[in-house]
């Protein structure tokens, strides 16, 4: 199996290469205004981009803190969304498995870089509900729109019981890595005081090690778990595939430029969160739970929707439950550690309200995609359950003597 993928790994190197030789052959500006028009203007989101500069303007002009959060907020959308374009362009010049990883990971990019400005900040609250609120709208929101839209199209829909098995299983380790350290400050059983903070990062570091054998089982050693049932539906579906535009280097500067803008946006936001808070009339925890991670989203969002209802159920999946398990697994212990060696106290205690939360959304999640198949009825369900979670932090606070001891720290 892995002779076989470093065979395909050539090939695809191959591919790419040579595909931006076509590309340029009409010569570098042709290229250039073809790249920049697909990129630009061919997707009615792009219009969002106009609230950039204002976000720009108000922050050197130091205005009100609740519009810059808003201009922010609604400038990221669309850099997010193509994002996700970029990224299929990327993809095309490999196999669809890693395909499906690079949407899940340049689709957490936004979350990351929110959450990174944040810890700089020592809003180790936000921190967490704005990764947490990822993982929630990604299995969620993002998968139950997919199962709607797919269902809508086809009456059923299969994908592989034994990968959507793992995924869970995965989840669900995540999960009980965030019980433990949430229980020992609960109870007040530990044997000193910051014994969850030691539990917690030892735990991040075992997550790593978990993800990287993840990554391993899912491209080298069962590939065929995430490819098999797509293989078979490639025979109708051949005519769906997008064209090539920008080639391989091309989708990397893109993505850099994009992640640039989106880093810019991103600290704005996280710096005006606070005041938009009070000027929304709503908890920080929604807007860090709820608000930003379906504008984060919004690549993943399109990106499983559009998937579904071509009936490639492996890599709608690959992207929306991938994603949450990337988030679980990779993205918060990476934190955890970034904090521990920057002396900050982030810790896997998300509290016992957000805990809960993400335990019943990994079991309701288990019980739905268990079987293998899908309809829209079960996408129903899993929009319902992300409205009630929105219900639910739409009127949850913290105690606002324990953050403060939390900054102190």
């Amino acid at each position: 199996s892995a002779a076989r993928m470093g065979v395909n790994t050539d090939v695809e190197a191959s591919k790419g290469k040579g595909a931006d030789v076509d590309l340029l052959a009409d010569g570098f500006w042709a290229y250039a205004k073809k790249s920049t028009d697909a990129l630009l203007f061919q997707n009615w989101l792009n219009v969002l981009m106009l609230f950039t500069p204002l976000s720009f303007l108000y922050v050197y002009m130091d205005w009100n803190q609740g519009l810059i959060f808003t201009f922010s907020l609604l400038a990221i959308a669309p850099f997010a969304e193509r994002l996700s374009f970029v990224t299929e362009q990327l993809a095309m010049h490999t196999s669809d498995t890693l395909g499906g990883l690079l949407n899940a990971t340049f689709g957490n990019v936004t979350e990351l870089i929110v959450s990174l400005f944040a810890l700089q900040r020592g809003m180790l609250r936000i921190v967490q509900v704005s990764l947490l609120g990822s993982i929630l709208s990604n299995l969620l929101l993002v998968l139950g729109c997919a199962f709607f839209a797919g269902g809508v199209s086809f009456k059923q829909q299969k994908f592989n019981k034994t990968s959507s098995v793992v995924n869970v299983g995965l989840l669900m380790l995540g999960v009980m890595s965030l019980l433990f350290p949430m229980l020992l400050e609960s109870t007040h059983e530990e044997i000193v005081m910051g014994s969850a903070l030691t539990v917690s990062r030892t735990v991040s570091v075992l997550l790593l090690l978990t993800y990287c054998c993840y990554i391993y089982f899912q491209l080298c050693s069962h590939t065929h778990l995430y490819t098999e049932e797509e293989d078979e539906d490639d025979d109708g579906e051949g005519d769906d595939d997008e064209e090539a535009i920008l080639g391989v280097w091309g989708a990397i500067f893109w993505l850099a430029v994009i992640t640039v803008f989106i880093s810019l946006l991103s600290e704005y936001m996280v710096d005006a969160l606070e005041e938009a808070a009070e000027d929304w009339g709503v908890p920080d925890l929604f807007l860090g739970t709820i608000i930003i991670p379906i504008v984060g989203n919004a690549a993943e969002h399109a990106a499983a929707i559009i998937f579904a209802v071509k009936n490639k159920m492996e890599l709608s999946l690959g992207i929306a439950v991938g994603s949450a398990t990337q988030i679980a697994l990779f993205v918060v212990p990476m934190l955890v550690v970034t904090a521990w060696c920057a002396d900050i106290p982030l810790s896997l205690n998300f509290h016992a309200f957000e805990t809960g939360t993400l335990l019943i959304t990994c079991l309701l999640v288990g019980f739905i995609i268990q079987n293998g198949e899908s309809n829209w009825m079960m996408g129903v369900m899993l929009v319902v359950g992300y409205c009630a979670v929105s219900a639910g932090f739409f009127v949850h606070v913290d105690d606002r003597t324990e953050v403060r001891l939390v900054r102190e720290l």
